[in-house]
């Protein structure tokens, strides 16, 4: 229409539905001098009972251009709109649109809709500044590397229950030696200790007899040493440490991330810098602050760490490595074997007392060793197993592989692979 006045466009429309019960062909021209308006859109009035036709163009929006790519990353079971929105954020923040807002709205729009996990409400509580860290193993997680490969591990997760300060730590298994070397990490990363830590009733920390629990010795220590009370949820309420199991839900930022990892050092930091740099800057729904602003108060009130030369005492070395062909892998200089089933896959190297090493492929020891001096050295029966997978049943494999082994170690260890 040219004129804007209400009154002439429901006096237009009001004779054009008269016209039209009556079957009465209008005079289009008259009309258009009647009502300042142009002939051929009271035609189109008239053929559409008084109605004007909307245009069926679809709008178009910049997201457009990503709809596939949102479609893909939305399709990952878990991923929320946050998520997804943070990954792109994180890997292709020059590209993006618009902001989170546009972003869920267009959503919205194309009914692009993720699987949303179900959350059981419990009551909140609040303490003062310092008084108490939660703390527990986010479990067994998987993704995959842009290789294909499956890297299976956990998540130490701990919040500052005053400042929601959340501190994520990789963890490949969740031991004794894990929660200790985690525990002093987050300690270390916030500054400071808190007066309790609060976790729940995890096999790391305490034993079970019967209906008898009784915290690990070695964890009574630390704590004692870190003068630090350690506090333990009671059974089947993980509530009580409410703080940190709602700090789980940023571990879904990663969940984009699948396929999308060059290595286990890029997850690492993934997981330790990106994601929780990220989620100490949202504003917390309790506090109505991010957690990074109100733990610059907190940490006035930590109590100081104590001796770096005691803490150290408790820490275990852990190394990861991916097993070659040649079923040897490195630590610091010589070469130790596991069995044929851990090819191209990641192992755990934990040194121990007595001159030990520890081999673990997830959660299972696949090998043992005293560590030596020779560049090589293959268990026996590793050995034997992979000649086995490469030679015919006629050979005489125990004696090939005893005579091998020997040459092996009349030439100090040392093989080119």
């Amino acid at each position: 229409m040219i004129k804007n006045d209400i009154d002439v466009s429901s006096n237009l429309i009001g004779e054009l539905r008269f016209m039209k019960t009556l079957q009465i062909k209008p005079n289009f021209s008259d009309l258009s001098r009647k009502y300042s308006v142009d002939r051929h859109t009271i035609k189109k009035y008239y053929d559409a009972n008084g109605i004007p036709m909307k245009s069926g163009r679809p709008k178009k929006s910049k997201w457009d251009c990503m709809f596939e790519d949102i479609l893909y990353i939305l399709d990952k079971p878990g991923v929320s709109y946050k998520a997804a929105y943070m990954y792109f954020l994180n890997t292709r923040e020059e590209e993006l649109p618009g902001d989170y807002n546009s972003f869920r709205n267009y959503c919205y729009r194309k009914h692009l809709k993720p699987k949303q996990k179900k959350h059981n409400p419990h009551v909140l509580y609040e303490v003062d500044p310092g008084r108490q860290l939660q703390a527990d193993f986010k479990e067994d997680l998987s993704i995959h590397l842009k290789n294909g490969d499956l890297i299976e591990f956990n998540v130490f997760s701990a919040t500052l229950a005053y400042s929601r300060q959340h501190i994520f730590i990789y963890s490949p298994a969740k031991t004794t030696d894990d929660f200790i070397r985690c525990t002093i990490e987050v300690f270390r990363r916030i500054g400071g200790v808190t007066e309790t830590l609060l976790t729940d009733n995890m096999s790391a920390v305490v034993s079970c007899h019967g209906r008898k629990k009784k915290i690990h010795s070695r964890i009574s220590q630390l704590f004692n040493d870190l003068d630090c009370s350690l506090k333990l949820c009671k059974a089947r309420t993980p509530q009580t440490k409410g703080k940190d199991e709602n700090a789980n839900k940023f571990m879904n930022w990663l969940l984009p991330y699948d396929y999308e990892i060059e290595s286990v050092d890029q997850l690492i930091r993934t997981i330790e810098e990106t994601i929780t740099s990220q989620c100490n800057m949202e504003v917390n729904s309790g506090t109505n602050m991010p957690p990074a602003l109100l733990f610059r108060k907190e940490k006035e009130y930590l109590k100081p760490l104590p001796n770096k030369v005691m803490l150290s005492s408790y820490m275990v070395e852990h190394y990861r490595k991916k097993v070659p062909e040649s079923l040897l892998i490195v630590y610091k200089g010589n070469k130790y074997s596991v069995p044929a089933r851990c090819l191209d896959q990641y192992v755990d190297i934990y040194p121990a007392e007595g001159n030990m090493i520890y081999i673990y492929r997830n959660k299972e020891l696949v090998a043992t060793h005293t560590i030596s001096q020779n560049t090589v050295n293959y268990d026996e029966n590793h050995y034997r197993e992979a000649l086995k997978m490469n030679l015919s049943h006629t050979d005489d494999i125990d004696k090939m592989a005893k005579k091998n082994l020997e040459r092996l170690e009349k030439l100090g260890g040392n093989m080119n692979e």
